[in-house]
């Protein structure tokens, strides 16, 4: 962000020798005064102003656009420059947050199409700006400033020449700033100052002294800006472009016509043929601005924020999404589809316990390992002596009655709280990946989506709380997980995420990218023989002694492919003790009543489907 006041761009080299050698001196004084939230650097040759660098967090000092433009001394100077670093401070600070970059843009623009609101703004801020400055430094800087607003920005606090909406502007800058001396201004200016200064909150403060709170945001100032006190300059200035206008009527009727009868040229009109402000009053801005300390120009802060932007783009959320999904090795949409499906589990409502179905999961698993905790103390009493003196008042009272030996004590008696014996849970999940799950525009298949992104991200919740608590856990408790897709190919048989205690984000995005595609038909019974071939001796000898729970659970729309096998697999999983349970997805699931029998159900409405399933769990979890 660059402006050149020499002729050819270029700073004289002596000028600029000069400025480096000030900032030099005094880098570390601006350094420690930045504290590190913003990096200050001397400006580069060709720059004889200031500049900002969003992207790499920079300012850039050049002490010449003050100590030269201006005529500023050194400590002058200095409290300018700490200026500069609050509106840098505060930009940076509302571009981060949420909509920052579009609110910002806005801004921008607003400045873009009325120097009035450009010249309203920047007192307002300079106020807030000039209150932070002396905030973070003392009395010494408060001096230099006030020293600064009467010899050099507003040497006459006699605004009366100066239009009324601009009159507005430079009093509430110059009034909060020296606040001893009353500018002298329109009766109408005067008025709206004065209404200004009526606005208060609750405890008295008036809202031009709250809005330019050092703590206070950005973007809330310049909300309550629009809302309160650019309304009050508006009117003023369409007062001051009437009086325009009716210069201009007197300037025609008093002849003031070229040869031949046309009108000579009046005041600048925009577009549509009406007076256009920043033209009229473009020489009144321009004396008025040198009383603000700005030495930014709008177009390269514009560039500025252009620049910012590109790289904010290059570095968005999008991208960043893209390089995780990458670093996960999988697709950025899928990466996308679980998110939205995962934000939706909380609507999951259990309708006895009315919250949502995985608050219910997350409490019984608190309760799991509450019951597995360590050996806890518990008090046994009333006993005539022990550790503790339960009942002073009942002491003191059997004692005045001759009983030296009342039961007021309390002993601390050391018992061991345990659950049951099984610690191991292996859970399979077998889904439907038939193509009957897409009927109905595929609300079945998405349901079942859900319902296996509930069950994942709940076990994979229970083992990241088991890991905090391993510490005090008397008996381990490790949930093992697999899931299985039948379709009629040879993949059935290939379990989309392998048995074992870790669910990774990949696994659960992987499970549920898998389930979003169901082509196949009903071959429920290849994953069913694969878990019951694969099943270890070690695991019967676990499920035989207890110290092994093994799941299987079934989601399927129709009737099997061949229910005869799936009976015999049932058959043999349940005689190794194995729990085999079958979930019927709507009616056209009913066949499982049967099949799956006596262990089996069917979720009427697809939409049931994520609540149902987890409910399952918590039955069969909830003895561990």
């Amino acid at each position: 962000m660059a402006q050149n006041s020499s002729k050819d761009g270029v700073v004289p080299r002596e000028g600029k020798d000069i400025s480096t050698e000030y900032f030099n001196t005094h880098r570390d004084f601006f350094e420690t005064y930045a504290r590190g939230g913003v990096k200050v650097e001397p400006a580069p040759v060709g720059l004889d102003t200031f500049a900002f660098n969003l992207e790499k967090n920079t300012i850039y000092v050049n002490d010449m656009f003050y100590r030269e433009g201006r005529g500023f001394s050194d400590e002058k100077t200095a409290f300018a420059v700490c200026h500069e670093v609050e509106h840098f401070f505060e930009k940076k600070m509302m571009l981060t947050e949420k909509g920052g970059g579009e609110y910002f843009s806005k801004y921008l623009e607003k400045i873009g199409k009325s120097r009035a609101y450009g010249l309203l703004d920047n007192c307002v801020a300079d106020i807030r700006e000039n209150r932070s400055v002396v905030e973070k430094t003392g009395k010494e800087f408060r001096n230099t400033e006030e020293k600064m607003y009467r010899e050099d920005l507003f040497p006459s606090a006699d605004f009366r020449d100066a239009p009324l909406h601009i009159q507005f502007a430079q009093a509430i800058l110059r009034e909060r700033r020296l606040p001893d001396e009353q500018c002298l201004v329109a009766d109408e200016v005067r008025a709206k100052l004065d209404a200004l200064d009526g606005i208060v909150n609750k405890n008295k403060v008036k809202l031009l002294d709250a809005m330019t709170g050092t703590n206070v945001p950005m973007s809330l100032r310049l909300k309550l800006l629009d809302q309160y006190v650019v309304p009050m300059m508006e009117e003023l200035k369409k007062k001051d472009l009437e009086n325009e206008k009716e210069k201009s009527k007197e300037r025609g009727e008093s002849g003031d016509k070229k040869e031949g009868g046309e009108e000579q040229a009046g005041a600048p009109k925009d577009g549509e043929g009406e007076l256009d402000p920043n033209e009229v009053f473009k020489e009144a801005y321009e004396r008025a601005e040198k009383g603000t300390l700005g030495s930014v120009p709008h177009e390269a802060e514009e560039a500025t924020f252009k620049e910012w932007q590109k790289g904010e783009k290059e570095n968005s959320v999008e991208t960043r999404d893209k390089e995780y999904a990458e670093s996960l090795g999988v697709s950025e949409k899928a990466l996308d589809d679980y998110r939205a499906i995962n934000k939706t589990l909380q609507n999951v409502i259990n309708p006895e316990t009315n919250q949502s179905v995985v608050d219910d999961l997350r409490e019984l698993f608190r309760r799991i390992i509450a019951k597995r905790k360590k050996k806890w103390i518990v008090p046994k009493y009333p006993l005539e002596e022990g550790d503790t003196l339960d009942d002073p008042v009942g002491a003191y009272v059997e004692g005045m009655r001759g009983n030296f030996k009342p039961k007021v004590w309390e002993e601390q008696e050391i018992k061991e709280i345990r659950g049951n014996k099984c610690g191991e849970v292996e859970i399979s999940f077998v889904c439907d990946g038939s193509g009957s799950m897409n009927d109905g525009g595929g609300l079945k298949r998405k349901e079942q989506q859900r319902a296996m992104v509930l069950a994942m991200e709940a076990l994979k919740d229970f083992n990241d709380m088991v890991d905090e608590e391993s510490g005090s856990l008397t008996e381990p408790i490790d949930i093992k997980t697999e899931v299985y897709k039948f379709q009629g190919e040879q993949s059935d048989s290939e379990p989309l995420k392998q048995m074992g205690r870790e669910l990774s984000e990949k696994d659960r995005i992987t499970v549920c990218g898998e389930l979003s595609s169901t082509p196949g038909s009903t071959t429920d019974f290849v994953p069913l023989e694969t878990i019951n071939i694969q099943l270890p001796d070690e695991s019967l000898g676990k499920i035989r002694d207890g110290e092994l729970k093994k799941i299987v659970i079934v989601l399927t729309d129709g009737e099997s492919d061949d229910s005869r096998r799936v009976k015999d697999t049932i058959a043999s999983l349940r005689e190794k003790g194995v729990v085999v349970v079958g979930l019927g997805i709507t009616s056209a699931g009913g066949a499982v009543l049967e099949t799956y029998a006596p262990n089996a159900l069917v979720v009427e409405d697809a939409k049931d489907l994520p609540r149902m399933l987890g409910e399952l769990l918590e039955d069969h979890l909830k003895e561990l």
